[in-house]
């Protein structure tokens, strides 16, 4: 696919590369799922119990398994960052792996009766992530700026006005990501349209 931006070609700080990899392995997907996921199954689910299995199986499923895998190919195919699978050319099977481990997430949400908006959220992540694996062969589209979408919108409806919030993460995430000269401009612009638009439809359609 022909984008018309590119990556940064200039030189940082230590400090400044420093400050943008914090950022960055932070502002993974994964890590960025924890908050919102166990904040709505906890506020919104009938009881307790549910409450806490709920935020189990979301935990499995939208961070220990992804991340477990983001891992595991990361050191597969020799990448410097062990939270990152740089090359897009390697990003398939990982891509793949997570869409399962979202889809399990979903019924095992359904099957304990968590709130609504928990599984529909989980039902998001099956989708945007499938939609970034068709993307993915052509261009390198951003998954760091997508991953802030999805429970920025969950907390914003879960919570408004103040889960809103959340989408301030967005700025600082993709200005680490571009400075680390992992994403160009538009790709990270992709991401963050690609996860919006997907989620909003969910949300559109089931809530």
């Amino acid at each position: 696919m022909h984008d018309p931006t590119h990556r940064f070609e200039g030189t940082v700080s230590p400090k400044t590369e420093k400050i943008a990899k914090i950022i960055s392995t932070i502002g993974q997907p994964p890590f960025l799922a924890i908050i919102p996921f166990i904040a709505i199954c906890m506020s919104y689910s009938e009881d307790s119990t549910t409450g806490i299995l709920a935020s189990i199986a979301s935990v499995l499923s939208a961070v220990v398994i992804p991340i477990s895998v983001i891992v595991f190919f990361s050191k597969k195919y020799g990448n410097a960052d062990k939270l990152d699978v740089e090359r897009k050319e390697d990003r398939m099977w990982p891509l793949i792996a997570g869409i399962i481990g979202y889809s399990i997430g979903v019924v095992l949400l359904y099957l304990l009766g968590a709130p609504w908006l928990a599984t529909v959220l989980m039902i998001c992540y099956v989708l945007v992530t499938l939609a970034i694996a068709f993307i993915t062969p052509f261009w390198k589209i951003s998954v760091h700026a997508c991953g802030v979408i999805g429970p920025s919108m969950g907390l914003a409806a879960a919570f408004w006005p103040f889960g809103v919030l959340y989408i301030l993460l967005l700025p600082p995430i993709m200005w680490s990501r571009y400075f680390l000269k992992k994403h160009t401009p538009l790709q990270l612009v992709g991401g963050a349209l690609v996860g919006f638009v997907i989620t909003y439809l969910i949300f559109f359609l089931l809530l």
